[in-house]
């Protein structure tokens, strides 16, 4: 038993998850107290409007960054040993970056006022889009230096970076959010990551991950198809953050804006269980069953993983569960105490939420794009639907919160289903 706890600990996953949660740890206060601020200072109705905004700026990072960041990790990991490959994967991930920025900086552009009338209802905010134009690329070459980091295995890099991220975040929203109230707490969203780059740079620059020097600005077919296939995979995921956008304006005309806010702030704290599990999914998961040749090395990891995560996710929720009522006091203010009765579902959706991501991830590594469309367009329209439908029917807020549950629930049971061979097979074969 001793030796079997040992090789345990022994595992990478283990050290990334250590080195994750210590991170996460810092970056939960850093959000707490970011999350007070915004509570205090603006509100149920503002914390709403921060929600639209934070859709936004996810749905404009993964066009602008032309929706390879997996691509880039998965192939990176795999090349990292050939440099003529690597370096070719490189130069075409960048060359898909830029022109995706610069594509997707020129539509907001030129779509600003509809933007800004679907997300606030009015142009009070207009200059925030134009500023969002402006900062965008920045945010994409983020992107695609932080995934060369995780591609290369280097965890400790790519978490001081989304620390530092955070801290920055959290300087800019205080700040910024004092002195402009609302305005301020959307041109802190709108800029902050901007900063971070310089921070990026220097690490590629330290560890010889690229070099301008050695950038071609040309376009491999081969290497952009291959890239491609995470693409859009990546642009199906947009669903997600225009589906919240939809929720919260269907909350907002149906209900309140404030129970709006109120819905988004259950939604942050739901975010203190993806921060921790779901940043070390996607740290060390999807690099390494892009490496597993064999399904019986991956069956073994995916099912150990499993068991750890959601051992780790219980405890988790039971106690926000327990101190719900505290967390709510200590996170947000008095304005906010209705949400105690969202917690029950919402965290039994969370539950489920890592217990699917343990096995969706597996569609990222292996590029199974066909599969991984149908169940997120699937299954964003279920969330949606189902949404509309308890709202309609009287159960508010907390209905959001039901189908929140029920739509994790039967993304798992899907994943299973997927999956099936590869989980209860008996005989072990290569992967094709």
């Amino acid at each position: 038993m001793k030796a079997k706890i040992i090789n345990i600990l022994k595992r990478d996953f283990v050290r990334v998850l250590g080195l994750t949660a210590f991170s996460n740890f810092l970056k939960i206060v850093i959000n707490l107290i970011s999350t007070k601020v915004v509570a205090v200072l603006i509100g149920p109705q503002g914390v709403a409007l921060i929600g639209q905004f934070n859709n936004l700026m996810t749905l404009a990072t993964i066009t602008s960054s032309g929706g390879i960041s997996n691509g880039i990790v998965k192939y990176v990991s795999e090349f990292k040993s050939e440099k003529s490959k690597y370096e070719s994967y490189v130069n075409t991930a960048l060359y898909i970056t830029l022109i995706s920025s610069i594509v997707t900086a020129i539509g907001i552009i030129i779509f600003a006022k509809s933007i800004c009338l679907l997300l606030f209802s009015d142009l009070t905010y207009i200059s925030i889009i134009y500023i969002v134009s402006l900062t965008i690329t920045l945010y994409a070459l983020n992107s695609f230096f932080l995934s060369i980091i995780n591609g290369m295995k280097l965890y400790d890099k790519f978490i001081l970076i989304n620390l530092i991220s955070s801290v920055c975040g959290l300087i800019f929203t205080v700040i910024l959010v004092y002195f402009y109230r609302m305005y301020g707490a959307l041109l802190a969203l709108a800029t902050y990551q901007s900063i971070v780059i310089l921070i990026t740079i220097n690490i590629v620059r330290r560890n010889n991950l690229f070099s301008i020097r050695n950038f071609k600005f040309n376009y491999s077919k081969i290497i952009g198809k291959q890239l491609f296939s995470f693409s859009l995979m990546a642009f199906i995921a947009l669903i997600w953050p225009l589906v919240n956008i939809l929720t919260r304006t269907t909350i907002i005309n149906e209900i309140s804006v404030d129970s709006a806010g109120i819905w988004d702030g259950m939604n942050r704290i739901s975010l203190l269980i993806s921060a921790l599990i779901g940043t070390a999914i996607a740290t060390f998961y999807l690099p390494r069953l892009s490496e597993i040749i064999d399904n019986k090395t991956l069956r073994t990891e995916i099912l150990s993983g499993m068991k750890l995560m959601l051992s780790i996710t219980f405890i988790m929720i039971l106690g926000l569960y327990i101190f719900r009522d505290m967390i709510i006091d200590i996170l947000f203010t008095h304005q906010f105490s209705s949400m105690a009765d969202l917690f029950f579902y919402q965290l039994l959706g969370d539950f489920f939420w890592v217990a699917k991501m343990t096995l969706s991830v597996n569609m990222l590594a292996k590029a199974m794009t066909k599969q991984y469309i149908y169940v997120e367009l699937g299954f964003g329209m279920l969330y949606y639907i189902l949404s509309r439908i308890f709202i309609h029917y009287g159960f508010g807020i907390e209905g959001v919160s039901m189908s929140h549950f029920i739509y994790n629930l039967l993304y798992f049971i899907a994943m299973i289903f997927i999956f099936r061979d590869l989980l209860f097979q008996k005989h072990e074969e290569k992967l094709v």
